[in-house]
């Protein structure tokens, strides 16, 4: 259901059930897990590919796995929207980049899935539905990632239609970063993914802390947190080599390469 492969400094994990659309059943989800922590504990891996098998990115929430929750009680629901919902937030808050690489078409959790990533790469024939109102439910887990992208009059709207969206509308309205043809998606992928290399890497991961614990903070607010940061990676061995590497004009020594 999932397949995960290491090539140089990049970590690919591809949902491969193309039966179903890669749809995203409690298997995939634990494998998605396990995945990650292989990921994380791979001190040569410097990035993140998320992808689907084929041309579907996700078709999200597994039909038939729905209609077994549909039929259990409110415990196991919860719990079992809590493993899901715990993934997301997990590739959120993943201490490597996580790029979205999507072939084809999000729906519903598969949109989850994309968004809680930290880029977004899309070939320009996909499209996007947030589909839950009409199968009489709503985008309950995936809505913070989503409201964070498109703000919540864009989200509303989209919640409430289930209208399908296209690639380049998608990028409008910033629910993706960028749109390729489908012959140029793995060079799209691949131009984010040599920038994101050229990072420290506690510098990515503080950068993307950086950006959660700043968001919703007022200017002033944000201040202290901002100078004990910037205090603490001063004094960091990151930032003397990138300092002296810069100065004797060299890549420093935590440049990685995908290959």
């Amino acid at each position: 259901m999932l397949a995960v492969e290491v090539r140089g400094a990049v970590g690919y994990l591809t949902i491969d059930r193309p039966d179903v659309r890669n749809a995203l059943g409690p298997e995939v989800v634990a494998a998605l897990a396990a995945g990650l922590d292989r990921i994380e504990s791979d001190a040569a891996v410097r990035a993140v590919v998320l992808t689907g098998a084929g041309k579907v990115f996700s078709a999200g929430a597994d039909l038939s796995s729905m209609r077994r929750q549909g039929a259990a009680d409110a415990e196991d629901n919860r719990r079992n929207a809590l493993e899901m919902g715990s993934l997301f937030h997990r590739i959120y808050d993943f201490p490597k980049p996580v790029v979205a690489r999507v072939p084809g078409p999000a729906i519903g959790g598969g949109v989850g899935l994309m968004t809680a990533c930290d880029v977004i790469v899309a070939v320009e024939s996909a499209f996007f539905s947030f589909s839950e109102v009409r199968l009489g439910i709503v985008p309950a887990l995936i809505s913070p990632f989503c409201i964070r992208r498109l703000g919540v009059a864009k989200a509303r709207k989209l919640f409430l239609t289930g209208e399908k969206i296209t690639a380049p509308v998608a990028r409008e309205l910033g629910l993706v970063d960028e749109v390729t043809a489908e012959a140029d998606l793995d060079d799209g992928v691949n131009r984010v993914l040599d920038a994101l290399l050229q990072g420290a890497p506690g510098a990515l991961a503080a950068a993307k802390n950086l950006v959660n614990e700043v968001a919703h903070l007022s200017p002033t607010a944000a201040l202290p947190f901002t100078a004990d940061l910037l205090a603490r990676l001063r004094a960091s061995e990151e930032a003397r080599e990138g300092m002296t590497a810069f100065l004797e004009k060299r890549p420093p020594s935590w440049k990685a390469t995908r290959d």
